[in-house]
């Protein structure tokens, strides 16, 4: 599938990869096996396809077939160690999507939800970001600069409470796992049109059956904070 995208973005194709395991596990009527699943894109740029494959492919390989072969290839050799024997398939799957594309950076949101054993699977979703001129990461701090940072978490802390149906005065020690007790924000973010977005993956401030957590914050209340090149990157946003 190709992807329409103005003329000063980056143009990209979706991908699509299957992988399956040799063996097979029977549940009732049911025959399941092993699988690696993934979507994402791939961009004409060799440069930037290079540069975002760390966001892409969590596994660090160049290549993703080779994360998948590796995961496939994991399970069939703990099914050989037990004598060819398996109650349970595992599986990931793998969805990475450009979440921003404009003239000045792009976004890439990963997902992975899998299941290797165990009484649950696990579950995540990473944001990356990167300026399409320099070809470099963006941090936080290329949008916030560390000085006014203090006073972004003491407003982010104003949505977090209002967001969890908390007093201004009611510790966080009791229901979220910050240090302390402190707010903090997390590092997995994302910048929309009317609002950064902190994104708390599952175990980071919450059990696992709480899920995740997704914090917005609007420019309008921290606009101030906001450095040049922030500005920047946030104008650009269609």
């Amino acid at each position: 599938m190709q992807k329409v995208v103005n003329a000063d973005t980056l143009h990209y194709e979706m991908k699509e990869l299957h992988e399956y395991s040799r063996f097979f596990v029977k549940e009732g009527q049911k025959i399941d096996t092993t699988y690696f699943k993934a979507q994402y894109p791939q961009f004409k740029d060799t440069v930037i396809n290079n540069l975002l494959q760390t966001s892409i492919n969590l596994e660090g390989d160049s290549q993703m077939v080779t994360s998948a072969k590796r995961f496939v290839n994991a399970y069939d050799e703990y099914v050989e160690e037990n004598n060819g024997n398996s109650t349970a398939t595992w599986f990931r799957d793998l969805q990475a999507k450009v979440y921003q594309n404009t003239s000045k950076f792009i976004s890439i949101e990963t997902s992975q939800t899998e299941y290797t054993g165990g009484a649950h699977g696990d579950h995540f979703t990473l944001f990356s970001h990167f300026d399409t001129h320099t070809d470099q990461k963006i941090t936080l701090n290329d949008i916030v600069n560390k000085e006014n940072q203090k006073e972004l978490i003491k407003i982010a802390e104003r949505y977090f409470r209002k967001l969890e149906k908390l007093s201004d005065t009611e510790s966080l020690n009791d229901k979220f796992f910050f240090e302390a007790g402190n707010f903090t924000l997390a590092d997995n973010f994302a910048l929309n049109k009317d609002g950064l977005l902190f994104y708390y993956n599952v175990y980071e401030i919450k059990s696992y059956a709480e899920g995740n957590t997704a914090l917005k914050v609007p420019y309008k209340d921290i606009k101030h904070l906001i450095s040049a090149k922030g500005l920047e990157y946030i104008n650009s946003i269609n």
